[in-house]
């Protein structure tokens, strides 16, 4: 008799490749463009620490960002003569931290009474450090425009990871006081850390790289005030970054990061009409593009996301590092970014081909000028984000004249932007 055994099972699990176990509890970036530098590459930099020169005499006609206090749009649509029901709006909130202003399709009635927009916060910090404490941890440049108490409104908060800069306790929990019934979307492992401080588990949507979530009126508390031809559903979709996470040192990279895409989708009641999108937002959250400024890796994850689900009436695109380094320019040294290795966060030049990538029409920048050590740090990110533009042919935010490759620029932290929103037909959109 044979003594052959049958082939067995192969009960390995298939771990995605971002993944670093079976469980879901580690990760990692799985693109060469997040590898470590080469020594090559590392011998072809020069020493990173200079002094700096003043920008605001150098560059006399480069305006640095302020803080001003927010209208909500009312002042953009005015002079620009748009209507607030066609438009998607942003403000800035300072770093990462922005609300928009989606017009929902017809209107729905609420707690609050009747509804005609949708208002979505994303990695917001008011506190005064990005840390553990309130005494410790990067201290602010600039002050916030205002606070959660002052927000128009908080229907869904959206956390791209856990650094203190982007999920922020004190933040979160004034969110919650003031909009309990907000909902909340977070990266793997991040939903535990949102239900201890209180948020209840149903309001919480934990999600991998490229799930998606679709909510309905009626999922989001509302229920329409009359009946419609179409459906009107906010799709959620969590899409990859280059970056890492971690809060402390014995937890780095256990909880995902991630962007967020939003759309809304118009789902026709009948079968002869296709499914229409009206508006589609993405933020990038915290992500770099290359693992040097001289390397020619850099992260295809953008394209992907471009031909996927773009093009994108309005984006968020990180320019500058974090406030870890803050105290080197507070202390007027100028740390090179173009000098040192760079995977986790984009250069401002990065964030325009992350711009013209994801195929964005209208790209703001955010994740500079808040937690830096001086106005020459913020002035370097202004500057270089300028320049990347003009050399990329996108036309100013202020332009109404679109080149092919849509438009990019700064604006203040409380200033808005109104875009008006493209109506497409998407049918099977992925």
């Amino acid at each position: 008799m044979s003594t052959t055994q049958p082939p067995q099972a192969d009960t390995t699990p298939n771990v995605p490749s971002h993944h670093l176990n079976a469980f879901g509890t580690a990760f990692k970036n799985p693109w060469p463009s997040a590898e470590k530098p080469t020594v090559t590459e590392l011998l072809e930099n020069k020493f990173p620490l200079g002094w700096y020169e003043s920008y605001a005499k150098k560059h006399p006609g480069t305006q640095d960002v302020k803080v001003v206090a927010p209208d909500w749009g009312a002042s953009n649509l005015k002079k620009n003569g748009l209507d607030r029901a066609k438009c998607v709006i942003g403000t800035s909130l300072g770093h990462a931290g922005v609300i928009t202003e989606l017009p929902l399709e017809g209107t729905a009635n609420g707690a609050d009474g009747v509804k005609e927009s949708f208002w979505i916060v994303y990695d917001p910090i008011f506190s005064e450090r990005a840390g553990p404490t309130p005494f410790t941890g990067p201290k602010r440049m600039r002050p916030p425009p205002c606070q959660v108490t002052d927000l128009p409104g908080c229907d869904v908060v959206m956390i791209s990871h856990n650094h203190y800069d982007h999920l922020d306790t004190s933040t979160i929990e004034a969110l919650f006081k003031k909009f309990p019934n907000a909902k909340y979307f977070v990266p793997l492992g991040n939903k535990k850390w949102l239900h201890d401080l209180g948020v209840s588990e149903e309001k919480i949507f934990e999600l991998d790289w490229w799930q998606k979530r679709e909510l309905s009126m009626s999922d989001l508390g509302f229920t329409t005030s009359q009946a419609a031809s179409e459906d009107a559903l906010l799709r959620f979709t969590c899409v990859p970054a280059q970056h890492n996470s971690g809060r402390d040192p014995l937890d780095l990279d256990k909880t995902l990061w991630c962007g967020w895409i939003i759309e809304q989708m118009l789902v026709s009641n009948t079968k002869t009409s296709p499914t229409r999108r009206k508006g589609a937002i993405y933020h990038a959250g915290d992500t770099g593009y290359r693992r040097t400024a001289k390397s020619t890796a850099v992260c295809p994850i953008f394209k992907q996301i471009g031909e996927d689900y773009g093009p994108f009436d309005l984006s968020f695109v990180p320019i500058w590092r974090g406030g870890t380094l803050e105290f080197i320019s507070h202390l007027g040294f100028r740390l090179n970014h173009n000098d040192i290795p760079s995977a986790l966060h984009a250069a401002p030049a990065d964030a325009l081909d992350i711009h013209k990538d994801v195929r964005s029409r209208n790209s703001v920048a955010i994740h500079f000028g808040t937690f830096v050590g001086s106005v020459n740090e913020s002035m370097e990110s202004v500057m270089e984000f300028e320049d990347g533009r003009e050399s990329r042919g996108v036309a100013r935010l202020e332009s109404g004249a679109d080149t092919g490759e849509g438009r990019a620029g700064i604006i203040d932290i409380g200033a808005s932007l109104a875009v008006e929103i493209e109506t497409t037909d998407v049918g099977g959109h992925k």
